[in-house]
């Protein structure tokens, strides 16, 4: 079969997978909170950004392990942009979501890595530089979960089994995961043939592609009316992409020179700096404000096709 039909075959079936998948995914991740008595943002801040930021975690690797290393740095940027301009613009198109005071702190957090990797990136982000971030991440983390521990919600009665929920959680994993390497795959596929710049790729087309599990997560919880799982899962997944996945890709390969450095980087301090407006301003996302975060996400495209 010739690649011109194997491409397009693969996409139609990764987005199949991913959506499926996606929903089995949300269902679990719900249901395992409640039986744990776990706040439902805990999940999406731990377990469901570790889980749906995996692709990007292999995809970043892999790069740098091939040398490949503006593929890795873009994917990592790239997806923060697109999870917040995309994912969380479209949720909150699709349904308000609420913002509780502990967002804010961790929306803070989330600027802040934002601000370390420009600062870090400037002159080439190398081994020292990853080990840095790796550290913030693994700090981060068990400064949350300390928190959030403390706010554990009681079921009084509640005695069912978890067997189901996290067989449930770990097959939608694995089927988001191997959803979205096909996607990315097949994207890759149609889209180098054209001649774009790597660096520009992982900017868009595989930022996007390794940003399915957010999207389709993200969709899923606010069409379930659960749409603080998706603002958990996108802060902490923005945190991970930062920290944990650009991380591990620099201390792998240093990461030097990019293509888009600067536009990219000042349009995710940009895009996260009025998401942290958004939220303050009025502890929740509106349609408007999602209109808005996706309309900064459009003008990053144009100013991405004129350099």
């Amino acid at each position: 079969m010739s690649e011109t039909v194997l491409y397009p075959i693969a996409l139609i079936a990764s987005i199949v997978i991913i959506w499926k998948a996606g929903d089995a995914f949300v269902d679990s991740a719900c249901a395992i909170s409640y039986r744990l008595g776990v706040p439902r943002v805990i999940i999406g801040l731990t377990i469901v950004s570790f889980a749906t930021t995996s692709p990007e975690f292999v995809t970043s690797v892999w790069s740098s392990l091939l040398g490949n290393v503006e593929l890795a740095y873009g994917n990592a940027v790239g997806s923060c942009i697109v999870n917040v301009g995309i994912i969380l613009g479209l949720a909150a198109i699709i349904a308000s979501i609420s913002v509780e005071k502990e967002r804010i702190f961790e929306g803070g957090a989330m600027l802040g890595m934002a601000g370390l990797v420009t600062i870090l990136a400037w002159g080439g982000l190398g081994q020292i530089g990853g080990a840095i971030l790796f550290s913030v991440m693994i700090v981060f983390q068990i400064l949350v979960v300390r928190r959030e521990s403390k706010r554990r919600v009681k079921n009084e009665g509640l005695s069912v089994s978890l067997r189901n929920p996290v067989l449930l959680f770990i097959f939608g994993a694995l089927g988001v995961v191997v959803g979205s390497r096909l996607l990315v795959y097949s994207g890759v596929g149609i889209s180098s043939s054209l001649g774009i710049p790597e660096a520009v790729i992982g900017f868009t087309l595989v930022a996007f592609g390794t940003s399915i599990p957010e999207l389709t997560t993200a969709i899923i919880s606010s069409l379930k009316k659960v749409p603080e799982i998706s603002l958990g899962n996108i802060i902490g997944a923005n945190i991970l992409n930062l920290s944990w996945v650009l991380g591990a890709a620099a201390m792998i390969n240093p990461i030097s020179k990019v293509e888009g450095l600067l536009l990219s980087n000042l349009t995710m301090f940009a895009i996260m700096v009025a998401l942290l407006i958004f939220m303050f301003a009025r502890r929740k996302l509106h349609r408007l404000e999602g209109a808005g975060l996706l309309g900064i996400y459009l003008a990053y495209l144009v100013g991405l096709a004129l350099i």
